[in-house]
C-alpha cells in the first residue's frame, strides 16, 4: 500500500520535529546547571505520577488476594485462641500450663499455607476449613448460601459454618464441588446462645424482620441484661465451638412473666459475607448417637 505524499510529509515532519526538539533538550542539559535540574526535576514528577498510578491498579487488582489472606489470618487467629482457651481450662490445675503454651505456640503456627487448619485432639475436638461464598440469599424467610468447597474437599451435612465475628449457618446438601447451607436467617434455624458475663444459656433466633437483628429466649427472668452485653455461641452442639461472638444485647422484655428476650443486635453483616469457615466437629457422630440414645429398665 501506498503512502500518500500529504501523510509521508507530515510524518517527515513530525519526526524532524521531534528530532530537533530533543537536541535541543540535550544542548540546554549539557551547557546548563540550573535548566538540567528543572527537566530532571520534571521528568521525575511524571514518573512519580505514573508509578502512583501504576501501584494504586494492582492494589486494586490484588484486593481479591488481600480479603484472601485476612480471611486466612482470622481463622489462624481463631484457631490459637480456641487453644489458648481450652488450655487454660484443662490444663492449669495440673501444673503444665506453661509447658503446653509452648506447644500451643509451635502448633499454632504450622500449616498456614492450607486453607484446612487441624487442631491438637488433646484440647480441641474442631477443624476448620475455609471457604468462598458464591451465592448469597438475603431476601426471604429461607435464606441460605452456597459455597466453593464439596464432598471431594471434605464438606457432609451438618457441619456449622462461620466468621470470627458471627454464625452463618449449617451445611445441608453437599455436591462434588458445592455445599448448600442453611443460613442463620431462616426460620428453621436456632442456636444455642449464652450471655458473656453470666454464662446463662438460651435459645437465638432470627427476628425475620432485619438481616441484623435476632432474638435470645429462655433467659430467666432474675438475670440481669445490660445494653450491650455480648453474646456468645454456647458450646452445647456439635456444630459450633463455644464463644464464638454473635452479637450484643439491645433491649429486652419480660415474657409470660417467667423469662427474659433479648434483641440482639448481629456482628456479622450478611451482605459482606464472602469467605466463611466451616466447622467439622470430629466427633459429632458419636455425640449425637448417644444423644439419641434410649435406655431400657428391666424390672428386678
Amino acid at each position: 500500500m501506498k503512502i500518500p505524499p500529504l501523510i509521508y510529509n507530515a510524518i517527515g515532519r513530525f519526526v524532524l520535529f521531534v528530532v530537533l526538539e530533543t537536541a535541543g533538550v540535550l544542548m540546554i542539559m549539557n551547557n546548563g546547571i540550573v535548566q538540567r535540574y528543572r527537566i530532571f526535576e520534571t521528568i521525575r514528577s511524571f514518573q512519580c505520577f505514573f508509578w502512583e498510578r501504576n501501584t494504586a491498579i494492582k492494589d486494586y487488582t490484588r484486593l481479591k488476594d488481600i480479603n484472601a489472606s485476612l480471611i486466612k489470618q482470622n481463622a489462624l487467629l481463631l484457631k490459637q485462641n480456641v487453644l489458648y482457651r481450652n488450655c487454660i481450662q484443662n490444663s492449669i490445675a495440673e501444673g503444665s500450663f506453661q509447658g503446653k503454651i509452648h506447644n500451643i505456640d509451635r502448633n499454632a503456627s504450622s500449616g498456614t499455607d492450607s486453607t484446612t487448619i487441624r487442631l491438637d485432639s488433646s484440647m480441641v475436638m474442631y477443624d476448620y476449613q475455609l471457604a468462598k461464598v458464591i451465592k448469597n440469599s438475603l431476601n426471604t424467610e429461607h435464606n441460605y448460601l452456597i459455597i466453593d468447597k464439596g464432598a471431594k474437599d471434605g464438606m457432609s451435612e451438618d457441619m456449622g459454618v462461620i466468621t470470627p465475628i458471627g454464625v452463618v449457618g449449617i451445611t445441608r446438601a453437599v455436591g462434588a464441588d458445592y455445599t448448600y447451607v442453611l443460613s442463620f436467617l431462616n426460620n428453621k434455624q436456632t442456636i444455642s446462645a449464652k450471655i458473656g458475663r453470666s454464662n446463662i444459656f438460651g435459645t437465638l433466633r432470627w427476628d425475620h424482620k432485619s438481616i441484623y437483628y435476632a432474638q435470645l429466649t429462655e433467659i430467666p427472668q432474675h438475670i440481669k441484661v445490660r445494653r450491650g452485653d455480648t453474646v456468645f455461641t454456647s458450646g452445647y452442639s456439635t456444630f459450633y465451638p463455644a464463644n464464638i461472638p454473635i452479637g450484643t444485647a439491645v433491649s429486652y422484655r419480660v415474657v409470660n412473666g417467667t423469662h427474659k428476650q433479648i434483641k440482639v443486635r448481629l456482628m456479622q453483616n450478611f451482605k459482606d459475607l464472602d469467605y466463611v469457615i466451616v466447622v467439622k466437629h470430629r466427633h459429632r457422630h458419636q455425640i449425637d448417637s448417644l444423644s439419641k440414645f434410649q435406655p431400657s429398665y428391666s424390672k428386678r
